[in-house]
């Protein structure tokens, strides 16, 4: 029989099983698919616990976004920390056993394997909930082979053909979790397979999705995902759509941006701008944001990813902004990921603006709104006077100091054409390599180009 993995909150699925019979209890790392999906309250269990995978500190628990910007540091960052593997990605010298590499890519798969023994189960659940439960499951698998194709792709979407350049296997059929199963030793898929499944899960997932679901997905950070999945295609009508459809949802079921810069990080709860974050309390959730950009002042290591006078020096002495980042040892720290037990900010309202304008000036469009309009709703709340007729370059700069260290550093960077630390945006360095490990379970992975 086909076993599953479940990675979080099983105790609770078993102690549904057999909540008195301390004798009979299963094994939570191996429960059978058929005790696990044999009734619709034990299968939203499941999904519960995929969102606790997706995040794991090795996914949006953090590590997806800190590698992002040590990766496109430019000189902005320095990685000042004892452990030699961050040093590896800060350096863009990476060995192909990097463990930081490997756990994202392999993290990834589990939350991939869960979501599709989620979807293939939906049955059990409540008919009137299997469209809804089954958006969930896709907009995590969705997530998942976005941050696998960024990262292990052979290359941008837009540097080539995508339909030749080498992606990541692409595994959308239920079966067993254990990675090294015979079932899933599978070549790479292509860039545009991997790129057109992303896009078909979160199509499903913007229409199936609610408005407001507590902290978990819902229809706004559906349409924000394709967004940016968009933007790194180029396909600036699609992104400038899905922005719009994202701010319109969001706008009227509660979503804003709020009143304080400062107010929008370190919290413990989700704020109305908040589309989607991870949840961190001082019981469960991970946040390796923290780890790494925060200092031992507030818990830390001690400041291990240090902030330049190159990138504070960008923001004007009266931005709001610029007063997050805090001086300790005579270096910069970004503020945002300044306190223990925190979120994870995985896509806040501010973005969706930024892409709407950024999208509207490239196209010469006033979709939604102006460009101006949407650019200046982020210079005000910084506390900068607006902008008349914003330029491409004037809004990208906004984008840059806005989004600052929250993991979109290197995927801008690339779509840009912007050259990091010498090396310009398509060299191979700038992409991870396939792991070793998963190069030794499974022959058929080829690796990337510049690795051995």
């Amino acid at each position: 029989m086909k076993r599953v993995i479940l990675y979080f909150f099983l105790v609770a699925v078993s102690g549904v099983i057999s909540c008195d019979k301390k004798l009979d209890l299963k094994n939570p790392q191996s429960i059978d698919a058929s005790d696990a999906f044999s009734t619709g309250d034990k299968l939203k269990k499941v999904l519960i616990g995929n969102y606790a995978s997706l995040g794991s500190s090795s996914l949006f628990g953090g590590d997806v976004l800190w590698m992002s910007e040590l990766m496109a540091s430019n000189g902005e960052l320095n990685w000042v920390g004892t452990f030699q593997e961050p040093r590896q990605i800060w350096s863009k010298l990476i060995l192909t056993n990097n463990g930081y590499a490997a756990s994202t890519y392999s993290q990834a798969y589990y939350v991939i394997y869960n979501s599709n023994n989620i979807i293939a189960n939906i049955n059990v659940v409540e008919t009137s909930e299997q469209a809804e439960v089954a958006a969930e499951a896709k907009f995590l698998r969705a997530m998942a082979y976005f941050e696998l194709i960024k990262y292990f792709g052979e290359k941008p979407y837009f540097a080539g053909n995508a339909s030749s350049l080498k992606g990541v296997p692409l595994i959308t059929s239920p079966g067993p979790a254990a990675p090294q199963d015979a079932y899933y030793l599978l070549p790479r898929a292509s860039v545009e397979d991997v790129y057109q499944q992303i896009i078909a899960d979160l199509k499903d997932a913007e229409v199936n999705l609610p408005a407001t679901n507590d902290f978990y997905a819902n229809k706004p950070s559906a349409s924000l995902a394709l967004a940016r999945v968009y933007l790194q295609q180029e396909k600036f009508a699609e992104a400038r759509d899905a922005a719009n459809r994202c701010i319109s949802v969001a706008s009227t079921n509660g979503f804003s941006l709020v009143n304080n810069y400062a107010d929008a990080f370190n919290n413990d709860v989700n704020t109305t701008e908040d589309l989607f974050a991870m949840q961190v309390t001082d019981q469960a959730g991970s946040n390796s944001c923290f780890t790494f950009f925060s200092t031992f002042t507030y818990g830390a290591r001690n400041g291990d990813i240090e902030v330049t006078d190159v990138h504070y020096n960008k923001y004007n002495v009266s931005d709001a902004r610029r007063g997050l980042f805090f001086s300790e040892n005579g270096a910069w720290h970004c503020g945002k990921w300044r306190d223990i037990y925190k979120n994870v900010k995985v896509m806040r309202l501010a973005e969706a603006y930024l892409t709407r304008a950024e999208c509207n000036v490239r196209l010469s469009t006033s979709i939604g709104d102006t460009p101006d309009n949407d650019v200046n709703k982020i210079r005000s709340r910084a506390g900068l006077p607006g902008l008349a007729g914003a330029t491409l370059n004037q809004i990208l700069n906004e984008r840059e100091l806005e989004l600052a260290f929250e993991g979109q550093g290197l995927w801008d960077a690339k779509r840009l054409r912007q050259n990091i630390d010498g090396k310009t945006w398509d060299d191979n360095k700038l992409t991870f390599p396939i792991p070793l490990r998963e190069r030794n379970i499974n022959p058929s992975l080829e690796q990337n180009p510049g690795y051995n």
